[in-house]
């Protein structure tokens, strides 16, 4: 709007002569046959991740959830009735380093899929001729998902697992667990090494947990025998606090040494 383009809004009700090809990025809504043919070259679709790996609506958020080490941009054929199985036309890939969050990946594939866009459309119609199908044995899925993702598992979740999740939704969703009948919000995850100095205490079952007052942060214990830190946690009705803070109040305050997370 602020750079004078007409703008039209969904569902379609103009006419749609006059235009060579229909482009989508980051549409949810499946596209009628009618629509797609009453463009001269059909539509494409550009979608962020290595089709057919991670065909739905996060494609980014399941890529660092799953902790995938690289993806890319896929430009591909829209076809009517399902998403995501159309022919690519191109691909584009990169590499996703450990602590990645989804921020930053959403942003860095957004500038390759705008140039791979670009690219592509200056190869038209040529390059529609290269099309390559997807091979559906390959195929995953990234569906979309609510708030309930950011629930920690603790009898089935790693430490790297867990961490995976938070850099996943960065921006979306802080992770949660139970504590006391209260869902709560750990904040600043990190994975660590095996605690030997607090070998100790019982910590023995995961999501068993204890203040570490050497480096002022809480230790969870996970599944497999690994390891998170949390540095921040939020209670409903009250500010962030640090660890040290919800220590004082939560597991010292009540002369503990261990709390459990469900």
């Amino acid at each position: 709007m602020q750079n004078g383009i007409a703008m039209r809004t969904w569902p379609v009700t103009f006419d749609t002569d006059g235009f060579h090809i229909g482009i989508v990025v980051s549409f949810g809504h499946l596209i009628p046959k009618k629509i797609i043919n009453s463009f001269p070259l059909g539509m494409l679709n550009v979608h962020g991740s290595l089709l057919p790996k991670w065909r739905g609506a996060s494609p980014i958020t399941y890529s660092l959830k799953n902790g995938d080490t690289h993806t890319g941009v896929t430009i591909m054929n829209i076809l009517p009735k399902k998403f995501d199985i159309g022919e690519i036309i191109a691909q584009e890939q990169i590499s996703i380093t450990p602590d990645e969050t989804l921020p930053e990946l959403r942003a860095k594939l957004a500038k390759i899929g705008a140039n791979l866009l670009v690219e592509t459309i200056k190869k038209l119609p040529s390059i529609l001729s290269n099309g390559r199908p997807q091979n559906e044995t390959e195929a995953t899925y990234a569906p979309k998902f609510t708030s309930k993702i950011s629930l920690i598992k603790w009898d089935e979740m790693s430490a790297i697992d867990i961490y995976n999740l938070q850099r996943a939704l960065v921006g979306l969703y802080p992770l949660t667990t139970k504590f006391r009948n209260t869902m709560i919000k750990l904040l600043d995850i990190k994975k660590i090494e095996k605690p030997n100095h607090l070998s100790h205490l019982q910590l023995d079952i995961p999501g068993v947990a204890t203040f570490d007052k050497v480096n002022k942060v809480l230790i969870v214990k996970c599944k497999d025998d690994s390891w998170i830190s949390v540095g921040k946690v939020s209670i409903p009705g009250r500010r962030s606090m640090s660890a040290n803070d919800f220590s004082n109040g939560f597991i010292l305050g009540q002369k503990q040494r261990i709390i459990v997370f469900q």
